[in-house]
């Protein structure tokens, strides 16, 4: 009799064994539909995609393959990107000097107000592709941004869940959704607005001489710069008080539901605890897949608008330095002044790419496991 018992036991054991190791396997097979893993890969946008060519989510991991991959496009593309740069820069230079080759005519030194006036002109014209270009460059990539992380971060937050981080998953989804949503709206309605009078003020300025439109251009630069500043504090801030809260709610919720499963069923409960952790240490391994697979998309996507709008900021300042050694501070200012401009809608870029950043890596390092 108690050898029946005892016989029957053991195969209790091992059929609630193995039918949680199925459920455990089944699960992990799931957790890749579930999550919507597909649809972020799907959603990776087209250069990013060319960059990191073919690279998957559970391929991420490698990261060092993925940051090659990164560095081999910006070898690539970099020549490219700072020949046009140079050319901008020099076709500037050669129009402050051939004004002050026509100033040097004047013996009295009285250098008359079109000499200046025409170089500003020519100098605004030049410039003016550039502008449209780049400023149009900063705001399709944040809109890029944007629309990705719409997929990645559901993506992402589903992953954390099921990993463990049941509130804090949720708080940062809804957190980085609404700040990238504030950013979308003062960047279209406020910053990049306020960067194109910036530029319009700095030309006026350099045409008109005697910096009477300086300090209207100055107070725009510090509206726009404040403004950044203070959207990704304020992001920061609330993203860290986030995870403090709601990562605390989670390492107690999960540490009193593995102790009240495995004390209420004894043996079994513990059985079926641990086969509960499998299954999370599977979506917190598949979080952190998509996690890494999210920063090199996010950096995929920022890479050439980084390249370009950083290649242009310096050599426009570097020609401005230059403009300065041959010409009067008009010119050699509005060189520099429009460089300024083309490093805020760089600043801009780099807000959203850091909001992403933050909001991702803080999803890894979410809390985990039963």
């Amino acid at each position: 009799m108690k050898k029946s018992l005892l016989t029957m036991s053991i195969c209790l054991l091992m059929g609630v064994l193995m039918a949680t190791a199925t459920m455990a396997a089944d699960v992990a097979g799931e957790q890749r539909d579930s999550f919507g893993v597909d649809r972020v890969e799907s959603a990776l946008p087209g250069e990013a995609a060319e960059i990191l060519d073919g690279l998957g989510v559970e391929d991420s991991l490698d990261v060092d393959s993925g940051l090659q991959k990164l560095l081999s496009y910006a070898r690539e593309k970099l020549g490219g990107i700072i020949r046009r740069a140079v050319k901008s820069g020099a076709l500037m230079v050669t129009v402050v000097l051939l004004c002050s080759m026509a100033g040097s005519v004047y013996d009295s030194g009285a250098v008359p107000n079109f000499v200046p006036l025409g170089g500003a002109l020519a100098i605004s014209a030049m410039a003016a592709g550039d502008i449209s270009s780049f400023i149009g460059m900063g705001k399709e990539t944040l809109q890029t941004l944007s629309d990705f992380s719409k997929m990645l971060l559901p993506s992402l937050c589903a992953a954390a869940t099921a990993s463990g981080a049941i509130t804090a998953g949720a708080a940062k989804y809804a957190a980085t959704a609404l700040f990238m949503d504030i950013l979308m709206t003062a960047a279209t309605n406020i910053v990049l607005p306020v960067i194109y009078c910036y530029i319009a003020t700095v030309i006026a300025n350099a045409a008109v001489g005697g910096n009477s439109l300086a300090g209207a251009a100055n107070l725009m630069k510090w509206l726009c710069t404040s403004l950044m500043t203070v959207l990704v504090i304020a992001f920061t801030a609330y993203l860290s008080l986030t995870e403090i809260i709601s990562g605390s709610t989670d390492v107690v919720s999960t540490r009193i539901a593995k102790t009240t499963l495995s004390t209420t069923l004894p043996v079994v409960g513990s059985i079926i605890s641990d086969a509960a952790s499998t299954v999370v240490a599977g979506a917190s391994i598949l979080r952190n897949a998509i996690g890494v697979f999210g920063l090199l998309a996010v950096a995929g996507v920022c890479l050439t608008p980084f390249l370009t709008l950083g290649a242009q900021y310096l050599i426009y300042k570097a020609a401005a330095g230059m403009a300065g050694a041959l010409s009067d501070s008009r010119l050699s200012g509005l060189i520099s002044s429009i460089g300024g401009a083309f490093g805020m809608v760089l600043s801009l870029t780099g807000v959203g790419a850091l909001m992403l950043f933050f909001s991702i890596i803080s999803s890894i390092r979410a809390v985990s496991g039963l």
